[in-house]
């Protein structure tokens, strides 16, 4: 498969040849896609002017991407699609397509995860998940700090996992993987030392934001001053 930047560079030629070197499927939606890399589009970037990624543009903008990419319309992207059997992507798609979203929003598709991928909704939860773990990566916090970690697993009153560790990005990204891997219904307390501030309390929960969207109901606080 050409490279993204051979494609661009190439999009007029491709243009004309498109119908013999590629399935009627892939012909259907080469122009549109082509058109979208060469010419680019009025669709506001995923990036804002410092390098990140709003959590709350993923969305849409995602949306529109697989749309020019795939050669559909937006409207059949509903969760539920398939890539595959609803919207005819093949495996090359599927390499390209992580290919350019890791390029547009700035975050890395791990292979398992897409081989993972089979509906839209599949897409929209790898690529917010990926987004979600930069972020905690690039959190700045307090050094010397704690934090406490307790899973409660639906309908249970007590926990099924707790961690104590050094507050670091690290230990963020494991208490996260921990909540995803206990699924949709948990209760995550995440608990830091009363000498945190309130960067770091919002900080930590910015980072675990995201688990909201899967169902796992999360809290974060500060340890009361010892009177």
């Amino acid at each position: 498969m050409r490279s993204i930047r051979g494609t661009i560079r190439s999009g007029a030629l491709l243009l004309g040849v498109v119908a013999t070197i590629l399935s009627p499927a892939q012909a259907r939606r080469a122009p549109a896609a082509i058109a979208h890399r060469s010419t680019g589009s009025g669709r506001v970037s995923a990036r804002d002017p410092e390098g990140e990624v709003p959590h709350a543009g993923i969305e849409p903008d995602l949306r529109h991407l697989v749309a020019d990419l795939l050669g559909v319309d937006p409207d059949e992207l509903v969760p539920e699609a398939s890539l595959i059997d609803d919207l005819a992507a093949d495996s090359l798609d599927l390499v390209e397509l992580a290919i350019v979203i890791e390029s547009t929003f700035g975050i890395t598709l791990p292979r398992h995860r897409m081989d993972e991928v089979r509906s839209y909704r599949d897409l929209l939860d790898a690529v917010m998940a990926s987004a979600e773990s930069r972020r905690t990566r690039e959190l700045v916090l307090t050094p010397g700090l704690g934090v406490k970690s307790r899973l409660v697993p639906p309908g249970a009153n007590e926990a099924t996992l707790e961690r104590a560790d050094a507050l670091t990005p690290y230990a963020i990204e494991t208490i996260r993987e921990d909540a995803l891997g206990a699924g949709p219904g948990t209760h995550l307390e995440v608990t830091l030392p009363a000498e945190a501030d309130t960067a770091d309390l919002a900080s930590v929960r910015d980072a675990l934001a995201g688990l909201g969207r899967r169902g796992i109901a999360v809290s974060v606080r500060c340890e009361a001053i010892a009177g």
